[in-house]
């Protein structure tokens, strides 16, 4: 296990290499984009899902190249967890510098708008459907879906989960572990309960 010495040591080597480094960057680019087709060709969308809970950087190009829309100067976060697409990701939209964090999951079963500079911390999850299956309770719980849409500037903290049909407003603030069941108006604040101490 290297030390503190030695991380730091190849940390500055590799800030050292990195401009001589660029061309071979861009050609394993070259390279890793070709390998997605060819899984794409295998096993459809849901490879290329597979493939952005891995990659470790460059979301962004590969939402792109599968038919989302992506603006600029997003940061995006492995692992990204995409699910219920059906050949590609057009059903997704995000804005420009937008953030997402590390085990984001976006539920594609209906369509989902990101807004610019809206921040969606850690974990956080935009849910497009409900679908009990196919056991008993199928007749009292139908299948639902809606779009979810976070609105420009809006901030969802670490955990927070977003339901379908829900708007989250322009500059809303939603606390970390929220679950949104309705609208939140634009620059509101809506919480999870914070943990209170047990009596002796």
């Amino acid at each position: 296990m290297p030390n503190a010495f030695s991380v730091s040591s190849l940390a500055r080597a590799r800030s050292a290499a990195a401009p001589a480094l660029r061309p071979a960057r861009r050609r394993l680019s070259q390279l890793g984009a070709l390998r997605r087709r060819t899984r794409y060709l295998r096993d459809g969308i849901e490879g290329i899902a597979a493939e952005l809970r891995t990659a470790t950087h460059g979301h962004d190009a590969i939402l792109r190249a599968y038919g989302a829309h992506v603006g600029r100067d997003c940061s995006i976060y492995a692992p990204l967890v995409i699910v219920n697409a059906v050949t590609d990701f057009s059903r997704l939209s995000i804005g420009d510098r937008v953030h997402l964090g590390a085990g984001v999951l976006i539920d594609l079963a209906d369509e989902v708008v990101i807004e610019d500079e809206a921040t969606l911390s850690m974990r956080c999850m935009l849910i497009t459907h409900l679908d009990v299956g196919p056991g008993p309770l199928r007749e009292r719980r139908p299948r639902q879906q809606a779009a979810v849409r976070v609105g420009r500037g809006a901030y969802l903290g670490a955990g927070a989960t977003v339901l379908h049909g829900v708007t989250v407003g322009a500059l809303a603030t939603v606390g970390a572990h929220a679950l949104v069941r309705r609208d939140v108006s634009p620059g509101a604040t809506v919480v999870a309960p914070a943990a209170v101490p047990l009596e002796a």
